[in-house]
């Protein structure tokens, strides 16, 4: 039986899908870096801003550069964030019936961000523990976020479950031995979680979790 439901945020509880595009498209503009297209950009979203900008840029950056484009990103995000981003219909009921369970975040924004992020949507009082993707030495897909919560909380991978948006997510579930669930709302799909169970809806989600 799980004792643990670990969440990664953007894409799988919150839609900040515009958000993030249209902010990452701002650092870039004012750094005078090509603008990227959404469809460049949303495929990475899960991954840490300094692998999302060498990977859609077509040049080398330096890392002087890429830390310059991540602070661009960070000083553009709160109102932006505040003007595109909600949270998916259903969220708040959801994590209210699966109080019996520990929960926590495993997200790709930095511990601040995520906790800004976290404070923001109002669902910070739901988790045990928010984890940040520099909190760990290794960001996803590999396992140091998941291994890390598990430590934390005192929950054995075969007790705890994984829900993601993306295959970053779920591949990082994979390596840390703990179950994944897919949703088919978020960045990558119902078609790029295909390897994984996916849900396509919050009703669907909530019913999965609540049987396990």
């Amino acid at each position: 039986m799980n004792e643990l439901i670990i969440f990664d945020f953007d894409g799988t509880l919150s839609d900040s899908k515009t958000s993030i595009v249209l902010t990452f498209q701002h650092a870039c503009q004012e750094l005078g870096y090509p603008v990227p297209e959404p469809e460049t950009i949303a495929p990475l979203i899960g991954l840490p801003l300094v692998e999302m900008f060498p990977r859609s840029l077509p040049m080398v950056l330096p890392d002087g550069q890429i830390d310059a484009l991540v602070q661009a990103y960070r000083d553009a995000y709160i109102p932006i964030d505040r003007e595109h981003t909600k949270l998916f219909d259903g969220v708040e009921a959801m994590l209210t019936s699966l109080g019996h369970y520990k929960l926590a975040i495993a997200t790709s924004k930095t511990q601040s961000g995520a906790n800004a992020s976290l404070t923001r949507s109002g669902l910070f009082p739901h988790f045990d523990l928010i984890v940040g993707h520099d909190t760990v030495a290794r960001p996803k897909p590999n396992p140091d976020m998941i291994e890390h919560v598990l430590q934390e909380l005192g929950v054995a991978p075969e007790k705890a479950v994984m829900v993601g948006d993306t295959h970053f997510d779920l591949e990082m579930a994979d390596a840390a031995g703990v179950r994944a669930v897919g949703v088919a709302w978020g960045m990558h799909g119902a078609e790029g979680l295909d390897r994984w169970e996916v849900l396509h809806s919050m009703e669907a989600l909530q019913a999965r979790l609540l049987q396990a």
